[in-house]
This record gives C-alpha cells, sequence and structure tokens, in this order.
C-alpha cells in the first residue's frame, strides 16, 4: 500500500509574508523620514545659519562691555588747559625773542655809531670818513627804532605766563619748566637791551632834529649835546655786552 507523502511546508509562503511586512514597514519609514527630515529646498533654513546659532554659546552672544575711560573729564579739562597755558607761554617767550633781536639790530647799530667818534678823536679817520661811516648808521636809525617798538609793542600785549599748571601732564610740565627757564634769563637781557635802545632811540631823535632844523649857528652847542650823548653811551653799551654773554646759555623753549 501506498503511503501517501508529508507535504512539505514552502518556506516562500513564510518569507513573502515576512518581506511584504518588512517592505511595509521599509516605506513607513521612508514615509517618516520624508515627512519630517528636513527638506533642501531654498525655502529651510540654511545649514551654515542653523550651526552658526547653535554653536555659539551664550558667553559669546553677549556683548564685552565697553572699557571704562582712563581719564575723568576734570583730568581732560586739567590736560587741555595745561596746554593751553603752555602754548601762550611759548608765545610770550617768542614775542620777547622778537623784542630781543631787533633791539640787538639797533643797538649794534648804535655802538658802530659811537665807535665811529671813538675813532674819530683818535685821529684813526679823515672826516670824510667820519662822516661817511656816521652817515651809514644814521640812516639806519629810524627803521631800528619802529621795529624795536613794534616788537616791544606786542611782547606786551601777549598774554601768557610760564608758570606751572595744576594737572599738566609729565611733557608738557617739563616743556613749561624749560620755557620759564628762557623766559627768566630774557629779563635782564631785555632790561639792557632797553636801556641801550633807549640812548639810540634818543640819539635818532637828535639827529632828525638836526637835519629838519639846519643852524649854523647851533653847531657848537648840538656837538656839545652829541658828546654828552656819547660820553653816557658806555655805561649801557656795557650792561648791554655783559647781558649778551650772560645769555647765551640761556635754554630754548
Amino acid at each position: 500500500m501506498v503511503q501517501a507523502r508529508r507535504a512539505k511546508a514552502r518556506p516562500a509562503r513564510v518569507i513573502i509574508p515576512l518581506v511584504a511586512v518588512a517592505v511595509l514597514l521599509a516605506g513607513g519609514i521612508s514615509f517618516a523620514a520624508v515627512k519630517f527630515w528636513p527638506t533642501s529646498t531654498t525655502a529651510d533654513p540654511q545649514p551654515e545659519t542653523s550651526v552658526a546659532v547653535e554653536s555659539q554659546s551664550p558667553s559669546t552672544a553677549e556683548s564685552s562691555p565697553s572699557p571704562t575711560a582712563s581719564t575723568s573729564p576734570s583730568t581732560s579739562a586739567a590736560s587741555a588747559a595745561a596746554a593751553k597755558a603752555l602754548q601762550a607761554c611759548q608765545k610770550k617767550v617768542e614775542a620777547a625773542d622778537e623784542v630781543l633781536k631787533e633791539g640787538r639790530t639797533g643797538v649794534l647799530h648804535w655802538i658802530d655809531h659811537v665807535d665811529t667818534q671813538t675813532d674819530s678823536i683818535a685821529g684813526e679817520l679823515t672826516k670824510a670818513e667820519s662822516t661817511e661811516r656816521f652817515g651809514k648808521t644814521r640812516v639806519k636809525g629810524p627803521g631800528d627804532v619802529k621795529r624795536y617798538d613794534d616788537a616791544v609793542d606786542e611782547y606786551e600785549s601777549v598774554k601768557g605766563s610760564c608758570a606751572k599748571v595744576k594737572g599738566a601732564d609729565s611733557t608738557v610740565a617739563a616743556s613749561l619748566k624749560k620755557c620759564n627757564e628762557r623766559s627768566q634769563a630774557q629779563q635782564p637781557m631785555l632790561k639792557a637791551t632797553d636801556a641801550a635802545m633807549k640812548d639810540w632811540k634818543a640819539h635818532v631823535k637828535f639827529m632828525l632834529y638836526n637835519r629838519e632844523h639846519p643852524d649854523p649857528d647851533a653847531a657848537s652847542v648840538r656837538q656839545s649835546s652829541w658828546l654828552k650823548q656819547y660820553n653816557a653811551a658806555p655805561k649801557n653799551i656795557k650792561a648791554f655786552k655783559k647781558a649778551t654773554r650772560n645769555f647765551e646759555d640761556a635754554p630754548s623753549c
């Protein structure tokens, strides 16, 4: 008797449903991925922006406070005032130097004038030579006086001092000190220059009067007046020369 064959289970029938389930599951996952994963369209946030924002820590995102100013308003005002004082000081010193420059020119012409008389008395000059030398300095006199007086007026009009200024920084304070030293050294030089220039101005005025009012009969009187000025001249000329030597070591400003 022939026994009936036992039917063998076909694996394919089991695998197919499993594959179908797997496909469905994969499709679901894929669908979820499509639904919830960011797209790459231009409307979506750009990767760079997203990374930059997310990677920035709260501490770096906060702005750092501005550094506090090292100088207070009062300190700045004091420094500005000191700088302004230094400028006024320097202007005053420069004006004094201008007086000394113009004064020196005039006094040197006065010295030449006096020396001409000295050489004439000593017989070292002829009358013609004496007249020529006197003439050279005489014509320069009015210009000397005008330039010197203008310089003095300018000097006196300048308001400035080289004294210490509260709140000045070290650089300004050092400049003020140096300029003050020159200003102090200028004073005896200004005094000596002014005294000698007064003599020269008096003689220039005397010469102009004589030329504008010639009077042969007054020649001897006028010569006597001139010799009186001449004999008095050495005092202030010597003082001027001494002051000039002392002023050579004055500091600059």
